[in-house]
């Protein structure tokens, strides 16, 4: 999980980890401290108190009442025996979860306890600025908790305490609510750390978009001195290098005018040679150097980037080339989905790349055997051939520029060993992959993939 999370929230989740485990150990460390000096166990503090005051004051005399109630009192904690049950007032606000706790642990601390025992929890909140826009916080946050319920000697037994309300009753010690702040600081900090974190993130998306698409993508200077100081270096980078590669377009281009002017030239003058095997020789070397410039020029031009924007037709595409082949004597089969099988990018560069992989099956293996599917969110083609296979430790260099297997791949069957880096570079472009493999019963599989699109 944590390969798949960003800075900002791998920051966050380590906070939140270490932080929550101390909260805990902090808590757990004194329910633990509690309950070997009182024999509590887990209980709620202030209920378990009011329970044990009960069941003492249930059975005790007179002068035993007196004695207990003196012992009983304290600060922040009134215990009084009245003879008249006292009547809720409007600023009361009566607390069911704490009554039923105090019951029940009343239960547990006097066998004889009558179940239907009336016990009332009232808490009473000071005048805070917030209460009447959190009504709610009024209870957790009150100043005086009372708790009433009548003796079975006579009276009605009141205990009043006061003070912060979710410490004495849930028992949290005081360095529990210095975390809670720590928490809340630590957020801040993280929201702050996210905010200078994002000029880095657009950052990332311009060297991946300038990588793909070849286009200077400028991002605005932002967050610290540093961080703007990067960001100044990396545009003017991307400026420095889209030039460059401007400036090589252009050479390519006038390359390729000029080489074929010259190429066409040397064609007429070949023609009139009359030895018809020097010809034939002359008119081969010419196929091969016109065959070397045209590969040479669409690797550049993919080097360039290939546009992910668009859509096309995958299965279209290789349904298409297949029927060409095939009208050209081929040996090629076809296995491939009916419907439409969209994938980003240009019909034209993909159909350069499938015709090729095709084209060095037959050529290399006697056949091509095309099958297309869908496997997930991908789309596979694979291209698969009988003829000798490709050693493993040879399957990622034929992806280089002009590497060749000159076991059996050699001069005489053409070529300049850049299809395959041409076709590496198209489908990297589009966020696909490709690579080699062995077919089952012996041969060459060239595959690659590609995500649906819908």
């Amino acid at each position: 999980m944590m390969a798949r999370l960003g800075f900002v929230a791998r920051v966050a989740l380590i906070v939140l980890v270490v932080l929550g485990t101390v909260q805990l150990m902090v808590v757990g460390f004194y329910y633990a401290e509690r309950d070997r000096a009182t024999d509590a166990g887990f209980r709620l503090p202030l209920p378990d108190q009011a329970a044990a005051m009960i069941a003492l004051l249930d059975g005790a005399g007179a002068n035993e009442r007196a004695l207990l109630l003196r012992a009983l009192n304290g600060t922040g904690l009134g215990v009084e025996i009245l003879a008249d049950r006292p009547a809720m007032t409007a600023r009361d606000r009566a607390m069911p979860q704490i009554e039923a706790t105090v019951r029940r642990y009343l239960a547990a601390a006097s066998p004889d306890h009558r179940a239907d025992r009336p016990v009332s929890v009232w808490s009473r909140s000071r005048d805070h600025h917030w209460s009447e826009h959190f009504p709610r916080l009024r209870g957790l946050f009150g100043q005086r908790l009372r708790i009433i319920t009548e003796l079975r000697s006579g009276g009605y037994l009141e205990i009043e305490a006061e003070g912060d309300l979710a410490s004495r009753v849930l028992g949290l010690p005081v360095g529990f609510f210095a975390g809670l702040v720590g928490f809340l600081a630590a957020g801040l900090a993280l929201l702050v750390v996210a905010r200078e974190m994002r000029p880095l993130s657009r950052l990332a998306k311009s060297v991946e978009s300038f990588g793909t698409a070849g286009a200077p993508a400028p991002v605005a200077e932002a967050g610290a001195r540093e961080v703007r100081v990067l960001i100044r270096a990396v545009n003017r980078m991307q400026d420095r290098i889209g030039a460059l590669l401007e400036s090589r377009r252009f050479v390519l281009g006038a390359l390729s005018h000029d080489l074929g002017t010259f190429l066409t030239r040397l064609r007429l003058r070949i023609a009139l040679i009359p030895d018809q095997l020097t010809r034939e020789r002359a008119d081969r070397d010419i196929e091969d150097m016109q065959a070397l410039v045209e590969d040479a020029l669409a690797f550049a031009k993919a080097s360039f980037g290939t546009d992910g924007a668009g859509q096309a037709d995958l299965a279209r595409i290789v349904r298409r080339e297949v029927e060409e082949n095939l009208a050209m004597g081929k040996a090629v089969t076809l296995e491939a989905p009916a419907e439409p099988v969209r994938v980003p990018g240009s019909a034209l560069a993909l159909g350069r790349v499938i015709a090729n992989l095709i084209d060095n099956a037959v050529k290399y293996g006697g056949e091509a055997i095309v099958s297309l599917r869908l496997e997930g969110t991908d789309v596979v083609l694979r291209v698969e051939d009988r003829g000798p296979g490709i050693p493993s430790a040879e399957r990622e260099r034929i992806f280089e520029p002009f590497q060749r297997i000159e076991t059996s791949r050699n001069r005489e069957q053409g070529g300049a060993g850049l299809g395959l880096a041409i076709a590496r570079q198209v489908i990297g472009s589009l966020g696909g992959r490709i690579g080699a493999s062995e077919r089952a019963g012996g041969g060459a599989c060239i595959w690659f993939s590609l995500p649906r699109r819908a």
